[in-house]
């Protein structure tokens, strides 16, 4: 293939990552900072029941990731893939006429039809031959996942102020549906056998190699964190700082701000030692959250948000790039699959149980209790990083 060829298919492919990554993840980012409020405002759920209702959401994700996607051959995959994204577009406005009972049904169901849409459109980024322009992609996609997090809280506030909770469901549909008008153009590379015959690597070759583990853990750093933010950052600036639910949505931003020019950076100049930067995003995260915890007014909270948005930019950009050094092409789907599986069982639990702890001690006692936890991952994740090194630690174009 000629220069130019591969310079307008690399273009093409960037186009159709970019925009159906914005699409899912802006909306399933509504979803998540939204319903909360949803449920708080017009149905009157605690603190435990909105945590159950994020587990319920995130958790119906992880079973169609990890028991079916995972599991499809490449064919029946795509058509999977497509069904759900159109199954997505029809459920996401529903959230409207939403009460009490239905909003869980709506939480289980549009969880489970996202499972299959992340996943795949990594690995389709993650696919390419060449090092280098497989690395510049995929960091590409976290910075599409970035820029949806950072544009979709500010038109999520715009909406909210003029038309209300319920309604904003509506009006953000057209963004919703951009995932499934993409779906059919998104690459689904054929995995190919191994020499034993199997289509697919065993689970366990996949769970218990450095690599793999090193990027979970690092994911888990700041899975933690988030799982707060997403959940209750809105709320606690409603309780702390008296702002209205236009105002605490739109702090979103500023913590999504620093997370799309940490991953700018690394688009422009891929990394080199993962390892190194490991470290800094977990140290950051730290940080933020002690200032989080400790803000004595709006403008600090502020202040911590874009500290804490940075670990966010840079965490899981490192841990794809890491699974994408670490396994072959025929093997990345798998890999994706089950990294993507892990984050969800572990995201879906969270909500729950930060959701006890905001009950049982308040948000600020909340933030300074994930603080040592933060540590202890972060060591854990240092030593398996440190033995994958030979993976993680040198120049993408030598792969």
């Amino acid at each position: 293939m000629s220069a130019a060829k591969k310079s307008t298919s690399f273009a093409v492919m960037v186009a159709v990552v970019v925009l159906a990554t914005f699409g899912a993840r802006a909306s399933n980012n509504m979803i998540a900072t939204t319903m909360p409020l949803l449920a708080h405002h017009f149905f009157k759920f605690n603190g435990l029941e909105i945590g159950l209702l994020a587990m319920a959401f995130m958790g119906s994700t992880f079973i169609s990731t990890s028991f079916i996607n995972a599991r499809l051959p490449t064919r029946s995959r795509r058509r999977f893939f497509i069904v759900s994204a159109i199954a997505y577009a029809i459920l996401f406005p529903l959230y409207s006429k939403s009460n009490p009972i239905t909003i869980w049904a709506l939480a289980v169901v549009a969880g489970a039809v996202l499972g299959p849409i992340m996943p795949n459109i990594m690995t389709s980024a993650g696919t390419l031959s060449d090092s280098r322009q497989r690395e510049r992609l995929l960091t590409i996609y976290t910075l599409a996942l970035s820029t949806s997090l950072l544009v979709g809280p500010a038109i999520d506030s715009i909406i909210v102020k003029y038309v209300g909770l319920k309604a904003s469901f509506i009006f953000f549909e057209p963004i919703a549906a951009l995932v499934a008008v993409i779906a059919p153009l998104i690459r689904f590379p054929e995995e190919g056998h191994f020499t034993d015959g199997s289509a697919r690597p065993k689970v366990t070759s996949i769970l218990t190699n450095n690599g793999f583990i090193a990027a979970s853990l690092n994911n888990l750093t700041y899975s933690v964190p988030f799982a707060f933010i997403t959940s209750f950052s809105g709320l606690y600036a409603e309780y702390r700082f008296h702002v209205n639910s236009s105002v605490a949505l739109l702090l979103y931003s500023l913590f999504y701000t620093t997370s799309f020019l940490g991953r700018l950076v690394l688009a422009i100049r891929p990394p080199y030692n993962i390892v190194r930067l490991m470290m800094l995003s977990s140290i950051l995260t730290l940080i933020g959250l002690i200032a989080a915890w400790a803000s004595p007014n709006l403008l600090i909270y502020m202040v911590a948000l874009l500290i804490i948005g940075i670990p966010h930019g840079l965490t899981y950009t490192l841990s794809v790039i890491s699974i994408s050094r670490t396994f072959e092409p025929r093997s990345l789907n798998a890999a994706n699959s089950y990294f993507f599986s892990i984050m969800m069982i572990i995201g879906s639990g969270l909500p729950a149980a930060l959701g006890a702890m905001v009950t049982a001690v308040g948000y600020q006692g909340t933030i300074l209790s994930i603080v040592p936890i933060v540590a202890i991952i972060f060591g854990a994740t240092m030593f398996f990083a440190r033995r994958a090194s030979a993976v993680l630690i040198r120049p993408p174009m030598t792969r």
